[in-house]
């Protein structure tokens, strides 16, 4: 069988058969010797069992999707919420420093008129500057 092989190999090398011609007679050739690389029950048993593969892929991609999809859907409201907690809690803390800010303005305010009506009432300053220390805010 191996010599009628290479006989038709050397057929299709020299032009005197075509491809097809040489894959039909290697295919009788070997249906007919038995050796045949893989029987058509075979193949049609291969070719089923993809089919159904194939349709189980189909199968476990769509739920998968569907799966995801559902979880966007429940997670989405969650992370809009989470969201908007964050953006109140940052305006709540940034009012809240803004008003501690203020208050120690309005503070130190009071503290340097207190301390400066206080030099101006000890007569502390002349003409030629003041006696106070010089944390304390000279009366204009």
């Amino acid at each position: 069988m191996k010599q009628e092989r290479l006989k038709i190999l050397s057929l299709l090398e020299d032009g005197k058969i075509t491809a097809d011609d040489a894959a039909m007679l290697l295919e009788k050739l070997g249906q007919s010797d038995g050796n045949s690389f893989i029987s058509e029950d075979t193949a049609e048993q291969v070719e089923e069992k993809l089919q159904r593969f194939a349709k189980s892929a189909e199968g476990f991609a769509k739920e998968f999707s569907s799966k995801v999809g559902c979880a966007y859907k429940d997670v989405e409201p969650k992370l809009k919420k989470a969201s908007q907690t964050v953006l109140e809690k940052t305006a709540s803390i940034v009012d809240d420093i803004a008003h501690a800010l203020h208050e120690s303005i309005e503070s130190a305010k009071a503290r340097a008129e207190e301390a400066e009506k206080a030099c101006a009432e000890s007569a502390c300053c002349e003409e030629s500057g003041c006696e106070c220390d010089d944390d304390t805010p000279k009366p204009n």
